[in-house]
């Protein structure tokens, strides 16, 4: 009898943490976050999601610690929250559920919780903690259709001051396992006087693999990518210090001339092009400044160093280059900025999902050569740890609370 009442004593202080549980991951499911994983023990609380729904990470995370702190009202455990981009692990938050629930009612300042908490891009612990959990609302295996807007310009004379041709570039793209992306990008033009008319074509059709062993991340890409190019391309950095602040990082690519007609058809001639580049990337967290050195061979097969200098305004890049090479061209120097568009939500993840691209890029050469040009084989887990910064996340929470 005494076993009985205990076993009833025990269930009914339980009850409560289970249906946290079970209420928390409810909420971030129907918001449309995905790869969820959730673990709990006697002080902690572990919890894993990604974000497909929300354009800026931050605004993300903001929601998950309303979530969690509305959820558990009647807890107090330490909180760790692993973000992840395509199933791998990018970031993590520690804090504790007393704190967050401090920082929801504002007895103490954002300030005073960020002290409390920390930040990181050292994930290792938790994912292990996490790995044997069933994985709830999984992204793997939908398909997004973003369509975005391409420009390429040229400065013209009296007569036409800017020539312009703008392209809408419409996207499929799919993540069907852990870190494999297979994308297509196809290019239509709207409006030109810049060049004789451009048939509407596929620009990018790759398959990519994004791999992240500890603080070493590397993507291995192959297919048809920009400037007609077609072959294989590898992407490595390295966070030396178990943060952004220092990374090295390397790339290594082997192309042909190469791209898709309209009629879908590849055409490939002989032109076997060897790039690589070795950097170094310092990162100024305090003003989420990047300086950015690279030395290597060039899309032209000019040799020589790029130097950039990016300043990140939460979705907003606005940077300054210099490519110094022997070769082609001796110099190129001009700027770039990269603005987010369309809505700051997308549509909830479903098994096709039209959306706005997230962003619009457009760099300025200023000399016009074509010394340090490079290919884009298209976004992955490389270029998108940017938005998973401690530093990033940290400047962007701060409006959210």
């Amino acid at each position: 009898m005494r076993i009985f009442i205990l076993l009833i004593f025990l269930l009914t202080i339980n009850i409560p943490n289970i249906y946290s549980q079970n209420n928390l991951i409810e909420i971030l499911k129907n918001e449309g976050l995905q790869n969820i994983q959730y673990h709990e023990d006697e002080n902690d609380i572990y919890l894993s999601y990604e974000n497909n729904r929300y354009r800026f990470e931050a605004e993300a995370m903001a929601f998950v610690l309303k979530a969690l702190s509305n959820s558990f009202e009647l807890t107090n455990k330490e909180v760790s929250i692993l973000i992840k981009n395509k199933g791998i692990a990018m970031s993590l938050l520690k804090t504790s559920l007393e704190n967050l629930r401090l920082l929801n009612t504002k007895e103490i300042s954002f300030e005073e919780w960020l002290k409390r908490s920390i930040l990181t891009i050292k994930t290792d612990a938790v994912e292990n903690k996490l790995n044997k959990e069933k994985l709830i609302s999984k992204s793997f295996g939908k398909i997004d259709v973003p369509v975005g807007l391409q420009l390429d310009y040229q400065l013209g004379n009296f007569d036409n001051a800017i020539r312009l041709r703008l392209n809408i570039q419409p996207e499929i793209t799919t993540v069907f396992s852990k870190g494999w992306t297979a994308s297509a990008n196809y290019s239509i033009t709207t409006f030109n006087d810049l060049s004789e008319k451009v048939k509407p074509r596929l620009v990018i059709a790759r398959i990519s693999k994004d791999i992240r062993y500890k603080n070493i991340m590397i993507n291995i890409s192959g297919g048809s990518f920009t400037r007609n190019r077609l072959g294989l391309s590898t992407l490595a950095h390295y966070y030396f210090l178990n943060s952004e602040q220092f990374r090295i990082e390397g790339s290594y690519s082997k192309t042909n001339f190469g791209y898709f007609d309209s009629n879908f058809s590849i055409y490939s001639r002989e032109q076997n092009r060897e790039m690589y580049y070795i950097g170094l990337n310092y990162r100024n967290i305090k003003f989420n400044t990047d300086i950015n050195f690279r030395y290597g061979k060039h899309l032209y097969q000019d040799t020589g160093f790029k130097l950039n200098i990016t300043r990140q305004i939460n979705e907003v890049f606005i940077g300054f280059f210099l490519h110094q090479s022997k070769g082609l061209a001796k110099r190129n120097v001009g700027f770039e900025f990269q603005v987010p568009i369309g809505t700051k939500k997308h549509l909830k993840p479903t098994a096709v999902r039209p959306m706005t691209k997230e962003f619009f890029y457009l760099p300025y050469y200023y000399s016009g050569s074509g010394a340090g040009f490079n290919f884009y084989s298209g976004e992955n887990a490389l270029i998108n740890m940017k938005e998973y910064f401690p530093g990033t996340i940290k400047t962007g929470l701060k409006k959210y609370f």
